[in-house]
């Protein structure tokens, strides 16, 4: 069995897809409730606070920080490239199976034909030789040989294949890193002020 070191890319690259946490959804914007009084309430995180007016300005101040379409737009972006990137993977490993099963008929055809050979070595060295073994022997022999042609050929054919969408796939994998990456920074930059409302509202706040 020939070796094939797209193989062992493919399988590099599910164990790294596997060891990589998926990036969630960013989160929806706070969303500020006035009230009567000297309090409103802010909704982050799927909770209500009920705060002071005095640190409202600081709250929307940091809201403005938060640019939720662009870092929305960059998540759906990066959803997009992880399912190209399934699709590209899913498409490798069926090039790969294509030419793990072509080259498995070549060897498989291969060591029939090295055990006809052996027979007809056999035969022909015995005492007593049956022309009509040898000649069915050189039968199959011929036989073998031309369908190993054939099996040779199909197995550089999917060879040819498995190479052209690993070489496809290469690049799709190279556009879902980016994609990644840019959500990733966006991501930060996006949790940044998320975290200075969420210790404001814990700290000053009341839960509701």
């Amino acid at each position: 069995m020939k070796a094939h070191p797209a193989l062992l890319w493919l399988l590099l690259a599910i164990a790294g897809c596997a060891q990589a946490a998926e990036l969630q959804e960013p989160q929806t914007m706070p969303i500020i409730y006035d009230q009567p009084g000297e309090k409103f309430i802010l909704r982050i995180d799927n909770r209500r606070y009920q705060l002071p007016y005095t640190i409202k300005d600081t709250i929307v101040r940091q809201m403005t920080e938060i640019n939720y379409p662009r870092v929305k737009q960059l998540f759906e972006d990066y959803k997009h490239a992880l399912e190209d990137k399934a699709k590209a993977d899913a498409q490798i490993a069926k090039a790969q199976g294509n030419a793990n099963r072509d080259t498995a008929r070549v060897d498989s055809l291969r060591r029939s034909l090295d055990s006809l050979r052996n027979q007809l070595a056999f035969k022909r060295s015995s005492s007593s030789v049956d022309v009509r073994d040898i000649n069915f022997l050189q039968d199959q022999i011929r036989n073998i040989a031309a369908q190993i042609a054939s099996a040779e050929e199909q197995e550089a054919r999917s060879m040819s294949q498995l190479d052209k969408t690993q070489g496809a796939a290469e690049s799709v994998r190279a556009r879902a890193d980016k994609a990644h990456d840019d959500y990733l920074q966006a991501l930060t930059r996006h949790e940044k002020p998320f975290s200075e409302i969420r210790a404001l509202a814990m700290s000053l706040g009341q839960a509701l």
